[in-house]
């Protein structure tokens, strides 16, 4: 009877054990889910990425622009009080960019027919080292770019792009044929040369009018 109390003893010790474990093993799984989405807010990279720049908004840095003035990307966000909409491309593109393009192209009409010269910005910036100023004033002048709405340059140096790809949190992928595989979006700076916001590529109507909402909110 002894041996047989024992036995069911342990066997009862040893349940515990593995029911105690198990719920560990569960809770600490639970902690590093809720760490890794930001709470549970988030289900992907991207929206981490969003998340994460509304929560702590990232100072644009001082990278020179490939133009003749060759001014700081930082300087020129900060130069006139405008907020600015910034999306990444690459001059050769036959993909999504396009599909940018087309939405600057449109956004671009609105801030005129809107009045709204003064107060949003959009600025394209090709990430791609083979564009040159040369190419990108080409691809500008494709676009219908007006330059004082619509601004579109490269970065003059690797260091600087990739310090402002890794602000922005712009991951670019090599792909066959020369072309590039990207996280593609409209990236609000405030006044202040800060990314404050992001909003998906196919929202540009969400993305200009947060754009002049946070405009008029840096006025207050």
């Amino acid at each position: 009877m002894k041996t047989s109390t024992n036995s069911n003893s342990e066997a009862a010790d040893s349940l515990r054990w593995t029911v105690v474990t198990t719920a560990l093993v569960v809770i600490l799984g639970c902690i590093a889910i809720y760490h890794s989405t930001m709470g549970l807010r988030v289900v992907s990279t991207e929206e981490g990425r969003r998340l994460a720049i509304q929560q702590a908004p990232r100072i644009v840095p001082a990278a020179t622009l490939d133009t003749p003035a060759a001014p700081l990307l930082a300087e020129v966000l900060r130069s006139d009080g405008r907020v600015t909409v910034v999306s990444f491309i690459y001059a050769s593109c036959n993909s999504v960019c396009l599909a940018l393009g087309s939405e600057f192209q449109r956004m671009q009409a609105q801030i005129a027919r809107l009045g709204l010269q003064d107060q949003v910005r959009l600025m394209s910036i090709s990430f791609d080292p083979r564009d040159t100023a040369t190419q990108l004033a080409v691809y500008a002048k494709r676009q219908q770019a007006n330059g004082k709405t619509w601004q579109i340059s490269g970065i003059a140096s690797a260091a600087g792009r990739k310090a402002v790809l890794d602000a922005f949190g712009v991951v670019v992928l090599p792909a066959p044929l020369g072309e590039f595989v990207h996280n593609t979006a409209f990236h609000i700076v405030d006044a202040n040369g800060r990314l404050v916001k992001i909003d998906d590529f196919d929202q540009p109507d969400q993305a200009l009018a947060d754009a002049v909402a946070i405009y008029h909110a840096g006025r207050l």
